[in-house]
């Protein structure tokens, strides 16, 4: 036991979130509230900076800043980690029981000041996270929250066997989740001095946090906190988009693997539409490769979704349904079995009419990942006999009307899951990537079983291959930049900051 130890509307930071992580920067402080400090072009020797708003503070709770939760995971213990590989650590919890809509929380661990973590600190955490922009999305199945001793009970709308996977949230004192700086009950405890804020490593944190201080330098803007990094000004700076903040001669970078799915998404709107054919999905499905888009689409920053959850997650290795690269034999043979034949001339399919097997992709082009995975797609889907046109849509609001009413018979999109692998945006009513989807009862059933029980998940994915409603492609990384005179860094989707004590300065020789 560790004894102390983001775009439209209803998208962001919802159960999932649709996105074309094209645009704004994680949440970022606007530009020009503060820059790059004139006087402290670089850091000291040994020493280790951190970007931070004092504006913010350094409560998730309060705020919908990510530089300010990327912070708060080295002032505050977590409930639970989740590893690189999304296996669990518990941390203030020691244990964790989900049964039916129950689940139990059985905690333990103290402040830095000694004090012990109580259910009701858990719990009055757990009511600050339901109520903030940064955490409410994965907390609305909550409906009730009781705390009892060191027992803290939740009462969910529905079953969720990995509602463990939503609680790496920050465990806070409960008179002080209100507060901007409440009291540490992590690794560090925020301190101050002749030059400013800085966080003190705890004593007593097990296992030792490594670096006896870390300083903060306000730096505010995305522009600014690049060039900081760049010249030396802060020592590290973590994102998830797509886009790295400083060149890998300047920096180190350190990819961690994230949650956030980029699929081909399928509308088949109307009986007619080939796409409502399984056998046509499935087709699509087998002519496309993924290593291809992972390597050259996102040049190895994401790595092959091998079935609709995440291949990272424990035991989907074995229920693997989706494979690395295409079998065009199989493809050319269901295409076939609908009754296409290939017209040799152009090299393209067509139906006993004449018309040739035909689709539109849409793809937001104000990300150059994305646009370069639509071109492979559609050049993938040609080798295969089936016409793509690839259109591109620089507004995002326009990209995503046109997916919400139906008008995209193929798109790229990418979904940020919660790491209990829910996708009711894909199964649920309402659910904002559900337009347009095929979806049956049995695969509906085979959904709801995998919630209820993580232990059916081959079932699901059996179920998902059978019908294919959309075409899982990647998973995306985060990336971790920081500077060159460190290494060991070991970040996760959890913590940036995941055994901080393996970093160490290197000393180099001239």
């Amino acid at each position: 036991m560790k004894s102390i130890r983001l775009r439209l509307a209803s998208l962001m930071l919802a159960a999932l979130v649709l996105t074309g992580c094209g645009g704004a920067q994680d949440s970022l402080p606007a530009a020009g509230t503060a820059g790059v400090p004139a006087a402290q072009q670089t850091t000291a020797a040994g020493e280790f900076v951190l970007p931070y708003t004092a504006a913010e503070g350094f409560n998730p709770y309060l705020t919908d800043s990510a530089l300010t939760l990327q912070n708060s995971r080295l002032l505050y213990d977590s409930l639970v980690e989740i590893t690189g590989n999304f296996e669990l650590e518990y941390e203030v919890a020691q244990s964790v029981v989900s049964s039916g809509t129950t689940v139990e929380i059985r905690v333990e661990g103290s402040f830095a000041d000694g004090s012990a973590i109580t259910g009701a600190d858990v719990a009055a955490s757990i009511e600050a996270a339901r109520t903030s922009t940064l955490f409410g999305g994965r907390f609305a199945g909550v409906q009730t929250v009781r705390a009892a001793g060191d027992l803290v009970t939740l009462t969910l709308s529905e079953p969720d066997s990995l509602f463990a996977y939503l609680l790496d949230i920050p465990v806070m004192r409960a008179s002080e989740v209100g507060q901007s700086a409440p009291a540490s009950s992590g690794r560090y405890s925020l301190a101050e001095d002749e030059r400013g804020a800085y966080l003190v490593a705890n004593e007593s944190f097990d296992p030792p946090a490594g670096l006896e201080t870390i300083r903060l330098e306000e730096i505010g803007g995305y522009d600014a906190m690049v060039s900081a990094l760049n010249i030396g000004a802060i020592s590290l700076f973590a994102s998830e988009q797509e886009a790295d903040l400083a060149g890998s001669n300047i920096c180190n970078t350190a990819y961690y693997n994230l949650n956030n799915l980029v699929f081909l998404g399928i509308q088949a709107i109307g009986e007619d539409s080939p796409l409502a054919q399984p056998a046509m999905r499935r087709a699509i499905n087998l002519a496309i490769s993924r290593r291809q888009i992972a390597d050259r689409a996102y040049y190895s920053r994401a790595y092959v979704a091998t079935g609709v959850i995440n291949p990272r997650f424990p035991g989907q290795a074995q229920a693997a349904t989706l494979a690395e690269e295409p079998d065009l034999e199989e493809a050319a043979a269901l295409i076939e079995s609908l009754g296409y034949t290939l017209d040799e001339a152009s090299g393209y399919y067509q139906d006993a009419g004449g018309n040739r097997l035909s689709f539109t992709l849409l793809c937001y082009s104000g990300s150059s990942f994305k646009r370069y995975t639509a071109t492979l797609i559609a050049q993938q889907l040609a080798e295969c006999g089936i016409e793509v046109t690839v259109q591109e849509e620089a507004d995002f609001a326009v990209y995503h009307d046109r997916i919400l009413s139906g008008q995209a018979p193929l798109y790229i999109g990418e979904v940020k899951l919660y790491n209990n692998m829910d996708m009711d945006v894909f199964f649920s009513d309402g659910g904002d990537a559900r337009t347009g989807l095929a979806l049956s009862e049995e695969l509906l059933a085979a959904y709801d079983g995998f919630k209820a029980d993580s232990g059916a998940l081959a079932a699901f994915e059996n179920a998902f291959a059978a019908q294919m409603p959309f075409i899982p492609l990647v998973f995306k990384n985060g990336v971790v930049t920081y500077a060159k005179g460190w290494s060991g860094l070991d970040p996760t989707v959890s913590d940036v900051f995941y055994q901080l004590e393996q970093l160490t300065a290197v000393t180099t020789t001239q």
